[in-house]
Formats: structure tokens, sequence, C-alpha cells
């Protein structure tokens, strides 16, 4: 005799149990089953021969008084223990991936040997394959950093076969360039190129690649290069590096690529690396408008104070211009150097003015349009109309007020259309100027004014 099904175990048991409540409240199958059933389908229910619906059930159990979970089958012990062991394995499951999260973040942060001891003791739990495989790559790096190169080389040339069995191209391209460091380090330099030109096989193969993955690994190889003093093909790694990264001088540029690698995974149902690039992207995203907030902030900030005495305005400009948050973003500084230069015009030294405010330019025009790069141009504009250059002057003046339409920065372009009008009005340009009082009419008229 075969063994009973799971599903007939479960409607035997429902049946049993809708049978012995029926007959305790002296319902006959007719009476149970009316209006909604028919006397042939409780039958059935209570030989085990079907199950109901929960909704079935629902109107059953609440004909007989009960409540429809009454009538659902008992786990056995035997299936207590299983769910209990399934839960078992999805918590230690979880606690494994925060272990080695948090190992990871050890490692970036500097302390390996604390990541090496974490590691260590999460060996110790049942861990799933690909679980094993950023164990080992783990370690490795951790072991890397901590300078035991002998134990890096072991563990990440074994956590390559796991790489390869499963098939993990990410993490085996990630692992064999730790393994070429890991090389270099022992200087075994021409272990360490076999392990990066792997790493470039497998890109040119998969067809898309990290860009910033792709340089690195380049410039890592011309430093080996360099090392066996082979300087042609040195020169030739570092230029292929170099080629790479001047595709990606912006954050915008940047984002689009992380994008582009989302997608990418996305449609090859690799959700976790389409999640991770995504994140990236947005990432960044949140990065540039961050600084592009306390780059606008340090421009208001700015006009604020030059409407101040002059000593106040320049005491705060030579603070904020040594400023380490300035000095590494290049958007905040172009936008202090145009409140220089404007200071120095106020005092009438058109020399240090012209200097200040070209040095603006320089540092903005990159970012595209801007608050600050539209700003910068208009104040070049009127150095150069104090140095009768009026061709350029009017040309920087066009392009900031254009700049400005184009962000829908209607009270700025209101305001400084009327300060050009008036300049070309001194030099007789009726007509040129008249174009410019318009157009800072219908800038205030979008601004409800």
């Amino acid at each position: 005799m075969s063994p009973e099904q799971p599903s007939a175990k479960i409607g035997k048991t429902v049946g049993e149990k809708l049978r012995a409540a029926r007959i305790t409240q002296h319902y006959t199958q007719s009476q149970l089953a009316a209006p909604d059933f028919s006397v042939s389908y409780i039958s059935a229910i209570e030989r085990g021969q079907i199950h109901p619906s929960l909704r079935a059930l629902e109107i059953l159990a609440s004909r007989l008084g009960m409540s429809s979970t009454q009538l659902l089958p008992n786990k056995s012990q035997q299936e207590e223990r299983a769910s209990a062991a399934a839960a078992l394995s999805e918590r230690e499951e979880d606690e494994v991936e925060l272990d080695l999260l948090d190992a990871q973040i050890l490692i970036i942060q500097g302390e390996a040997q604390s990541a090496i001891t974490l590691l260590e003791h999460t060996s110790n739990k049942r861990l799933k394959r690909h679980h094993q495989l950023q164990h080992r790559y783990l370690m490795g790096w951790a072991y890397y950093k901590d300078n035991q190169y002998q134990e890096s080389e072991y563990i990440l040339s074994e956590a390559t076969q796991i790489a390869k069995e499963l098939n993990a191209q990410y993490l085996h391209l990630r692992i064999l360039h730790q393994l070429a460091l890991t090389y270099a380090a022992m200087r075994n330099y021409a272990q360490a190129l076999l392990a990066h030109q792997r790493c470039l096989n497998q890109l040119e193969e998969s067809g898309t690649q990290d860009p910033f993955f792709s340089a690195q690994i380049y410039i890592q190889m011309g430093q080996h290069y360099t090392r066996l003093e082979n300087f042609e093909q040195a020169l030739d790694a570092f230029h292929k590096a170099l080629s790479i990264t001047e595709e990606l001088t912006t954050t915008q540029s940047i984002q689009a690529t992380y994008a582009n690698l989302s997608q990418y995974y996305a449609a090859a149902k690799d959700n976790e690396l389409a999640m991770l690039y995504a994140y990236k992207s947005i990432q960044l995203h949140n990065f540039d408008i961050t600084k592009h907030l306390r780059s606008e902030l340090y421009h208001y900030l700015g006009h604020a104070v030059m409407q101040t005495d002059s000593q106040q305005a320049r005491a705060y400009l030579d603070s904020a211009l040594q400023s380490p948050t300035v000095t590494r973003d290049q958007l905040t500084q172009a936008s202090l150097l145009a409140r220089n230069a404007e200071w120095y015009f106020a005092q009438q030294n058109l020399k240090e003015a012209e200097q200040n405010a070209r040095q603006a330019y320089e540092l903005a025009q990159s970012f595209g349009d801007t608050i600050i790069t539209a700003d910068t141009l208009i104040v070049l504009g009127r150095i150069e109309y104090a140095l009768k250059n009026y061709d350029q002057g009017g040309g920087h003046f066009v392009e900031g007020l254009d700049m400005l339409e184009r962000l829908g920065s209607h009270e700025e372009l209101a305001d400084e259309s009327v300060r050009y009008a008036q300049l070309l009005e001194e030099l007789g340009h009726e007509r040129e100027a008249f174009t410019h009082i318009r157009r800072a009419f219908q800038s205030r008229q979008k601004l409800g004014r």
C-alpha cells in the first residue's frame, strides 16, 4: 500500500474534525450543507476525498459555532520540529549576513584584526555556499590588510575556485584583483600581472564593466610593469586608465554609468548587483545635490555679506577661502572667488577683480548650468565693462543671463537684466537696453510682481 499524500492527510484531518463537530452539534450532512453546498460535497470532505477552500471552511465553521482555525489540522511534532529548524536556519542566515557586512565595514575602516576575529567566529556557523565565498573573500582581504600575505594568498586562491563553481562573476573579479594585490605585496609581480590580466579577460567577455574597477586594474598593471622595468607596457596601461577616467569628469556622468550598470544587471536577473549599482547611483545623486546645496548656501551668504561694511566682508572672505570645506569643493570655491572679485571691484582694484573672476569661472564652468556659474559670468561682464572691453563684457553678460533663464532664476535674471540695460544706456545703446528692460519685466511677471 502506497503512503498517503500530504494533501490527502490534511483533507482527512479536516474532514474528521468537521464530522466530529457536526455530530456533536446534532447536524445532518444535509442541514450543514444547505443552502451553499451539496450533501455530496460535505460527504467528500468528511471522507478526506477533498479539502475545502478557506472560504468554505469559514462558512461551515460558522454554522457549527466554531472558528475556521479549529477545523484546521494540528501539526505533528515532526512538523513542529521542522518548522522550528527552518526558522532557526533563517535566523542564522540573517546573523551570518550581518556578520559579513560588519566584517566588510571593519576592513574599510582599517580594523583588519577585528574583522579577522569576527570572521573566525562566523566560520563556526553553518555557512551556505555563497556565504562561504563571501567569507573567504573578506578573510583574504582582511589578511592582506593585516600584512599576512601567505594566509591571504591561500584563502583567496580557495575563494576563486568557489567563485568559478557558483559562476559568481562579480565576486570572482574582486577576488582576482585582491589576489593580484597580494602577489604584488609579496613582490611576485609576474603573478600579479597574470591575476590582473585574468580580470581584464573576464571583463571583456562580460560585455559590461564598472569603469572605476577597470581603471583601477590598469593602474595596478602599470605599477607591476614599472617594477618589472617594462616601461613601454607600463605607459600603455596608464594611458588606458587615463582614457577611462577622462570620460567620467562629473558626478552626473558617473551616476549615469552606475544607472546603466543597474539596468544591465536587472535585465540579467541579477537583482543583488542591480540593487548595488542602483544604490550607488542614488548615493551619487544625493551627494551631488548636497554639494550644490552647500555651494548655493555660500553663494547667497556671500551676497548677504557684501551688503555689510567692507572690512566685515573682507574678514569673511579671508576666513571662508581658507576653510578646508571650501578648498575641497570647487563650486563653493568659485562662488567665494566671485565674491572676492566683487569686493576688489568695489575697491576699484580691477586687476585683482579680473584675476579672481577668471579663476572663479575656470572652476565653475565644468559644472555646467549653475547659479554660481551664471553669477561668475555676470561679475566678469561688469569687470570687462569697467575695463572698456565692451564686446567681451557683453558676451559674458548675455551668457550669464541666458543661463539664469535656463535655470528658472527669474529674480536674479530680472535684477541683472536691469543692471546690464543701464550699462548699455550709458553707452548709447538704447534699443539693446530696451530689450533687456523688457526681459527684466517678463521675469518679474513670472514671479507674480
